[in-house]
């Protein structure tokens, strides 16, 4: 990519392509990438997409198998006053483990809802949601 920019800086001659190389801010392998910023209109698409019966479907298919979302879903009902108390009982009655909590948290009805609302609302997590299902 630097070298793509450099031929057009050369090409372009006007600047100088020793400044325009120092911007130019690569991720180094270490750092952890973080999901691209998303406007409101593709914010408004994903939300779109996400209430179709397949993609939540395949969203649920990443609650079990995805420990990041799944963690951040199972802390978020944690923390919600509705679902604490059921929560926390589960996690205990499961020894913490959350694989587990989250295979009960998709059979209850109204506890899919609630974590698939706010995976919804949330945009970060939206993105990343459909992310991991190829979208």
């Amino acid at each position: 990519m630097k070298k793509i920019i450099l031929i057009l800086v050369v090409a372009l001659g006007s600047l100088n392509a020793s400044t325009v190389m120092s911007q130019i801010k690569m991720p180094s392998s270490t750092s952890k990438l973080e999901a691209p910023s998303v406007g409101t209109d593709d914010i408004s698409s994903l939300q779109t997409l996400f209430k179709t019966d397949d993609v939540q479907n395949k969203v649920k298919d990443q609650l079990l198998k995805n420990d990041d979302l799944q963690s951040k879903a199972i802390d978020f009902l944690k923390n919600d006053s509705a679902t604490k108390s059921q929560i926390t009982d589960l996690l205990k009655s499961n020894s913490g483990v959350k694989a587990k909590v989250m295979e009960y948290v998709l059979k209850n009805p109204n506890l899919t809802k609630k974590v698939m609302g706010w995976i919804s609302s949330n945009p970060k997590i939206l993105k990343q949601a459909m992310s991991l299902i190829g979208m």
